[in-house]
């Protein structure tokens, strides 16, 4: 009976550790984890999805500074991993190339696409394909000195109108309002919050034309600049140390800027909220989009184990894996914020209901740039020169975006040549 127990064991030992030798490996490389933040990824992944799945992972850290160029490498080689992870926009620019498959030809895409915000995809999307699935959030919102409202007689900010109204109060007082991105080459984010919300764009219906020579568009700029130039609102500032001391009373940030304010300056604590960015009423209705979206998964078309990926991929967008890697991340790193890419997901992360719902409400409304064939890193260029232009020499609202536009235009027309193969190629399939 003995022999016949320690056989038994033997047996299933020898059965497991051949299971973990046989078990298939799948490469993924994800984008801007510090390395405790990926280390709860892996342990999650070890204990929640191999152990159940029998498809081990083998993860590789990405810097943002240099993600694009080791994909684009790796690509060419004919090195690329099975997933990639990295920012929404630049995942159609490799699958335009041929790198990265069309998702929704995946099993079970639906129930996939259908877990995070529509508006995200519009980053992920070209024609109808889709390469990439959300797995983090982002989105703009405000985060209010309410002491200092108070005292001055304020109420909460909604439109750019109130706003416009306040600030001369809060000037007199020493304090005063920020944007998100200053004079930075993200400030393309802010000014895009302004034209969405006025319903122009980065680009015409068909992608085929710049927006930034729509009238609305054109509106929103001036607006933007305005803000600058007669209103004189800070062209740089140190955020956190101005807000914790009152400078500022309003100002735009992601919702990370919470975890600095509960940990960095228990000071203020119970004296702020997160809410909402400004917006415009347009058509009897109050716009408040600002930029949303976050980072992103796909799959190579080199991958030999495209099941497998996909596989991963449904398992860490799902909801409990969402919830269980912010929670984790979270509780074991101190000040660091996960954002779940799924709906609702922010009603449920540990932070306070109020900012809690504000959060979710601007996730709900948020939208992220769409996909044109003109790379991101180009059309931010002519946005950026064009505030520079009317901030800080003077120029003409109205010329300074009707020059971008022309540049924009001539960059599409490129583009257009330069893809025409490739997008012919991906249609056929």
């Amino acid at each position: 009976m003995r022999l016949s127990k320690k056989l038994t064991i033997l047996v299933v030992v020898l059965s497991l550790l051949s299971s973990i030798a046989f078990a298939k490996t799948i490469d993924v490389w994800l984008t801007g984890h510090m390395n405790e933040q990926l280390g709860i990824i892996q342990e999650l992944t070890e204990t929640n999805f191999t152990a159940k799945t029998g498809i081990a992972v083998n993860f590789t850290s990405l810097s943002w500074a240099d993600n694009e160029n080791r994909y684009l490498l790796a690509a060419a080689s004919g090195e690329a991993p099975d997933v990639g992870g990295g920012g929404a926009l630049f995942l159609p620019e490799l699958g335009l190339r041929g790198a990265l498959i069309d998702l929704s030809t995946m099993p079970g895409f639906e129930e996939v696409y259908s877990r995070s915000y529509p508006n995200f995809y519009r980053s992920l999307q070209y024609q109808g394909i889709t390469f990439g699935v959300p797995y983090t959030a982002q989105v703009t919102t405000g985060f209010q000195r309410n002491d200092i409202f108070q005292e001055l007689g304020l109420s909460e900010i909604t439109t750019w109108d109130e706003l416009k109204q306040a600030l001369p109060k809060l000037q007199a007082n020493g304090s005063n309002f920020s944007l998100q991105w200053f004079m930075t080459e993200t400030l393309y984010a802010d000014i895009n919050m302004f034209m969405w919300q006025r319903g122009a764009d980065d680009y015409n219906d068909d992608l085929t034309k710049s927006g930034y020579d729509d009238p609305e568009a054109i509106k929103a700029f001036t607006d933007y600049v305005e803000l600058y130039t007669k209103f004189k609102i800070p062209t740089e500032v140190p955020v956190f140390q101005a807000f914790t001391n009152g400078d500022l009373a309003l100002a735009l940030g992601y919702p990370n800027f919470y975890m600095n304010l509960v940990h960095g300056a228990p000071q203020i604590a119970g004296k702020w909220s997160m809410v909402q960015a400004p917006g415009y009423i347009m058509d009897g209705k109050l716009n408040r989009t600002t930029t949303g979206g976050g980072s992103a998964l796909g799959i190579f078309d080199s991958s030999k184990k495209k099941t497998e990926a996909w596989e991963f991929i449904k398992w860490i967008t799902s909801e409990e894996t969402q919830l269980e890697i912010s929670s984790r991340i979270m509780s074991q790193i101190q000040g660091s914020l996960f954002l779940p890419s799924t709906h609702g997901s922010a009603l449920k992360i540990d932070i306070d209901k109020e900012s809690a719902v504000a959060y979710d409400n601007a996730l709900s409304e948020a939208t992220s740039s769409v996909y044109g064939l003109v790379a991101p890193r180009h059309r931010r260029r002519y946005l950026q020169m064009a505030a520079q232009k009317a901030i800080l020499t003077g120029v003409d609202p109205e010329t300074a975006m009707l020059e971008a536009a022309q540049e924009h235009n001539s960059e599409i027309s490129r583009k257009q040549r330069e893809y025409d193969r490739y997008i012919k190629v991906l249609l056929k399939k």
